[in-house]
Order: structure tokens, then sequence, then C-alpha cells
């Protein structure tokens, strides 16, 4: 599994193109599975710390938040904004971002670390 801080260490400039995306405003998407798989779509907050961790905002009891604890799988879309109708061609795009969810990056180990074995 590649974590966002392992993005953004190899590659910083794609890394900071997809924050931009992800900062035009304050809520984005969000989507998980309902228990019988079907999609369920939801807005949320991202914030990316500056720890490396990309971090979804959630009420504990919140729906979404017990669709990821059954299953860790969810896709997250930037908030969008409009092309420029004058200059379609200068419009920034969106970004999109899939994985797992996880409770924290686990801690690195003497092995990791070092690389040795």
């Amino acid at each position: 599994m590649t974590w966002w801080s392992d993005l953004v260490a190899a590659e910083p400039e794609f890394a900071a193109r997809v924050r931009a995306r992800f900062a035009v405003r304050k809520h984005g998407t969000m989507a998980t599975l309902r228990r019988d798989g079907s999609p369920r779509i939801s807005g949320t907050e991202f914030d990316f710390g500056d720890d490396g961790q990309l971090r979804l905002g959630s009420m504990a009891g919140a729906v979404k938040a017990l669709d990821l604890r059954r299953d860790p799988r969810v896709a997250l879309h930037s908030p969008t904004e409009d092309a420029p109708p004058d200059d379609p061609s200068t419009w920034d795009g969106d970004a999109k971002i899939a994985g797992r969810r996880t409770r924290s990056r686990p801690p690195r180990t003497a092995r990791t670390v070092s690389g040795s074995s």
C-alpha cells in the first residue's frame, strides 16, 4: 500500500497539484460501500496533515464512518470548480484518490528505517 506521505516523498510536484485541487473548497465527496455493496456518496472534509497523513472528516457515528469500519475501501473526489466559460482550456481540473481507511500509519521499526535484515 502506498501512503500519502510516500507519494509526497516520491512525487512532490504531483502531490502538491493533487493537494491544491482538494484545497479549492472546504467540502469534497467521499464514496464508501454500504452493507449490500452499493455505493454511498457523502460530503466530507479532508486534511492533509503536516505529518504526511491524509485525514477524512466524519462524526464517529456517521453512516459513512460506519461504512468504513465495516469495509475500509474509499474513494475521494476533490471539490470542483467550473471551467472558465471564456477559456475552458485554463481549467485546473479535479483530483481523485482511492484507497483504504486505516487508523494511522504503522510505526516504523528499526528494520524499516535502517533497511537491515
